[in-house]
């Protein structure tokens, strides 16, 4: 591993992840430039601005305009920039045009941030941030385990642009990676669904809107799902490690443990009895039926998430970056406590 401070930069800043990785780098002594989509935009940077001056690193933190979709856009962030850390996408999982709105901004927003590096010429490593969509599948015999050697093959825009998106994105960086002979490493994280302290009301809108409906009201009864759970500080420090660590490559799946809809209310339910959390269970065929009304459900999504539990195999994480996992109660409970002291979310009360 080697401590030498190196010059960062890091695409799509606001976002929940990345304003974790961005204090974790800044800890760690090195210099950031983050893109956002308008950087005079307080209420989307402020929060980046404190957390620099929280470290102490307020003149190692500079944010650029950039948009995914403007070719260019994202040159004068990456010159002599050592490194790239890209995170930029659209956290969407469904949209009336899912091709414009889910899949071009991940795999065109990818093609233009490998531009501004290639005409760069001084970025070695390129950390980029993918996802266990890009990894898992739901038509796999019951039992099967998931690893880095695992492709999301069966995704479509129909049944799950997200995954699709995710996909190949991920796809389009490996190949510029060979396409690039040796002129940068690539390494890309792949986390499950991410929880933990949120920073804007935005975050609450991401992977932790989950939390969010359930103790906001918005869950009137709790969909027959399951899902993989990583904390947002065991992946911002997977992506300085990815950083920092010299022999770090390949793909790395973060995925702490699984949990039905019925665990997480149960342990919000123990945790913050004060705060009302849904008790019934809501039927199969009632989810179908939602697909009528709710265009972010498709009955293709209805039939691969419900009862349909995946696991996956993290041991790659914990012996190439060093990730400790800690319990997911805790990461379930700074997510809310975030999100209602920071007043963020009204919580529903008894």
């Amino acid at each position: 591993m080697t401590s030498t401070t190196k010059t960062i930069c890091v695409t799509g800043a606001s976002g929940f992840i990345a304003s974790h990785v961005i204090r974790e780098l800044l800890s760690r002594g090195h210099v950031v430039r983050g893109t956002v989509r308008d950087s005079s935009d307080d209420k989307k940077t402020a929060h980046l601005r404190a957390i620099a001056e929280d470290a102490g690193a307020a003149d190692r933190l500079t944010l650029h305009g950039a948009n995914l979709l403007d070719e260019g856009s994202f040159d004068s962030a990456i010159a002599g920039c050592d490194v790239v850390c890209h995170m930029a996408a659209a956290v969407i999982l469904a949209a009336d045009n899912p091709q414009k709105d889910i899949v071009d901004p991940s795999v065109a927003g990818c093609a233009n941030v490998l531009g501004a590096i290639e005409r760069a010429g001084t970025v070695k490593r390129v950390v980029h941030t993918s996802s266990v969509a890009a990894v898992q599948r739901y038509l796999d015999a019951p039992g099967h385990t998931f690893t880095e050697a695992d492709w999301n093959t069966e995704a479509t825009l129909a049944t799950d642009p997200y995954g699709l998106a995710k996909t190949e994105a991920e796809r389009a960086m490996w190949r510029a990676h060979e396409a690039a002979d040796g002129a940068w490493q690539l390494v890309t994280i792949n986390p499950a669904l991410v929880l933990g302290p949120v920073y804007t009301r935005a975050h609450c809108k991401g992977s932790a809107v989950t939390i969010r409906d359930l103790i906001g009201g918005g869950f009137p009864a709790l969909p027959p799902v399951s899902f993989g759970v990583v904390d947002v500080r065991e992946v911002a420090f997977a992506h300085a490690e990815a950083i920092e660590r010299d022999d770090a490559s390949g793909r790395h799946i973060l995925y702490a443990e699984g949990r039905h809809m019925h665990e997480l209310a149960t342990t919000l339910r123990r945790d913050f009895p004060d705060i009302k959390i849904p008790r019934l269970k809501l039927p199969v065929a009632l989810m179908y039926l939602a697909t009528f009304f709710d265009k972010r459900l498709s009955r293709a999504m209805v039939r691969r998430l419900t009862n349909n539990p995946v696991t996956f195999d993290n041991r790659r994480s914990k012996e190439a970056l060093g990730v400790v996992y800690r319990p997911i109660d805790e990461s379930i409970g700074d997510t809310v406590r975030s999100m209602v002291d920071g007043g963020l979310v009204r919580a529903k009360r008894r």
